[in-house]
């Protein structure tokens, strides 16, 4: 419960710092690649390779849609930090440096458009 109340808190309190443009959506993209689409897919809509090759027990939530879309940019950078409530996606704040984890959430603002 702890938990849930910081990542809503975070949605509230915490704006992203980093003004969108063409280069921070291609950073956005590249850090993407690398950390999410193995399991939210290319489209960030939860079809990635480790779910439809059978490989991760149950579906990546999809990022384009309204359960993430409609989250303030801080709440999406806590999940991105810390990791789901569920527990099925990790913590990523350690591979991930803050203005990238920032570059991310613009980028998913992006891909849902």
């Amino acid at each position: 419960a702890e938990r849930a109340a910081n990542q809503a808190l975070s949605g509230l309190e915490v704006a992203n710092p980093v003004e969108v443009s063409p280069d921070v959506l291609a950073n956005g993209k590249a850090h993407f690649d690398i950390f999410c689409i193995d399991c939210h897919g290319a489209s960030g809509k939860g079809d990635g390779y480790l779910f439809t090759s059978g490989l991760f027990p149950a579906k990546p939530t999809s990022l384009v849609d309204a359960y993430v879309q409609d989250k303030p940019d801080g709440e999406i950078y806590y999940v991105i930090t810390y990791g789901s409530i569920s527990g099925l996606m990790g913590p990523h704040g350690s591979q991930i440096q803050p203005t990238d984890r920032w570059s991310v959430v613009h980028y998913l603002r992006e891909l849902a458009k």
